[in-house]
C-alpha cells in the first residue's frame, strides 16, 4: 500500500505546490521538446575548457565555468523539458506521498539546471556591474540587483530563437541597471532637497519634538513610502504586515511565490526596507510616546 501523507501535512503541501507557478515558455524549436534528448542526451562538452582549469572530468561545476554553445542550448531544453514534465505532474497532484515527492524531485532537477545556467554566467553581471558602479558598495548594490534580473531571464529566455542567453541577458540587465541608478539618483535629490523649512510646513506637529503614539508614526511613514522605498520593498512590506486591503499578514513563504524570490532574498528586502524607513523616521525626528 502506498504511503500516505498526514491529513494537515498533505493538504498543507498540495495547496502550496498546485498553487506554484511554473515559468514556462513554450518553444518553436523541436529539440527543446524533445524530452529523451533534452534529458538524457548531454552535448559531448557542455563547459569550456580555461586555463588552469585542469581535468574537467575531476573538477566539480562551479561558478565561474562558461558554457559552450550547445551546453548552453542543452541546458535549457533540459530546463524547458523538465518544466512541462512539472506542469503535468502538478496539474495530477495527489496527496499520496509518492505523487507530491515526484514532483519536488522534478522542481529540484529545474533548480540544478537553472542554477548551472545562472553560476556560468555570473562574471557577466559583474563585468556589467562593474562599468556602471563608482564605488565598492554601489557595485555590490549592483551585482545583487543583476543577480536577480538574471535568474528572471533564465526563466524567460526563449532558447529556440537562436540566440545566445548572454545576449538577451546583457540588455535585460543593463536595462534594469539604468532604472535603478535613475531612481536611486532621484532619491538622493529629493533627500537633499528636504530641509527644515520644508519638514516644518509638512509636519509642524514634528518640529515641536513631541511624541507620537504608534499610529500616528505609522501613517506618518505609509504617506511616505514611495519616497524612499522602491516598488518591490512596498510591495514586500504591505504583503509582509498586511497593509493591503482586507488582507492579513503573509509569511515569507508567500510573499517569496507572489515576489518570484528566495525567502531568504524577501527578507533582506524586508530588512532593508525597514532600515530605510528608520531613518527617515530619524530624519523626520519621529518619536513614539512611551508606552510604561
Amino acid at each position: 500500500m502506498r504511503a500516505i501523507l498526514p491529513q494537515s501535512a498533505a493538504q498543507e503541501s498540495l495547496q502550496t505546490l498546485k498553487s506554484m507557478e511554473i515559468p514556462y515558455i513554450p518553444s518553436a524549436d523541436p529539440g527543446a521538446q524533445d524530452f529523451t534528448d533534452a534529458l538524457n542526451s548531454p552535448p559531448e562538452v557542455v563547459y569550456k575548457k580555461t586555463e588552469g582549469a585542469g581535468n574537467s572530468a575531476t573538477q566539480p561545476q562551479f561558478a565561474g565555468q562558461l558554457l559552450t554553445v550547445e551546453g548552453e542550448q542543452w541546458l535549457f531544453r533540459r530546463m524547458n523539458a523538465l518544466k512541462q514534465r512539472a506542469i503535468e505532474q502538478q496539474n495530477s497532484l495527489t496527496e499520496e506521498a509518492c505523487s507530491v515527492a515526484e514532483f519536488q524531485q522534478t522542481l529540484h532537477q529545474i533548480d540544478q539546471a537553472r542554477n548551472a545556467i545562472v553560476e556560468a554566467n555570473l562574471r557577466l553581471v559583474a563585468s556589467l556591474a562593474g562599468k556602471f558602479s563608482h564605488s565598492g558598495s554601489e557595485f555590490d548594490e549592483l551585482v545583487s540587483e543583476g543577480n536577480l534580473i538574471l535568474l528572471n531571464a533564465v526563466d524567460k529566455f526563449d532558447v529556440g530563437r537562436g540566440f545566445r542567453f548572454s545576449t538577451y541577458a546583457t540588455h535585460a540587465i543593463q536595462r534594469h541597471f539604468f532604472r535603478f541608478l535613475q531612481r536611486k539618483q532621484k532619491r538622493k535629490k529629493r533627500e537633499t532637497s528636504v530641509n527644515s523649512g520644508v519638514l516644518s510646513e509638512t509636519t509642524p506637529e514634528i518640529q515641536k519634538d513631541k511624541p507620537l503614539d504608534c499610529h500616528q508614526v505609522a501613517e506618518t511613514l505609509l504617506s511616505r513610502f514611495e519616497e524612499c522605498l522602491d516598488e518591490r520593498e512596498v510591495a514586500i512590506l504591505r504583503d509582509r504586515f498586511g497593509l493591503n486591503d482586507e488582507e492579513s499578514p503573509a509569511t515569507l513563504k508567500v510573499v517569496s511565490e507572489r515576489v518570484g524570490l528566495s525567502k531568504e532574498r524577501v527578507r533582506q528586502l524586508q530588512m532593508r526596507a525597514i532600515e530605510k524607513l528608520q531613518d527617515l523616521a530619524i530624519q523626520l525626528k519621529l518619536r513614539l510616546e512611551p508606552t510604561f
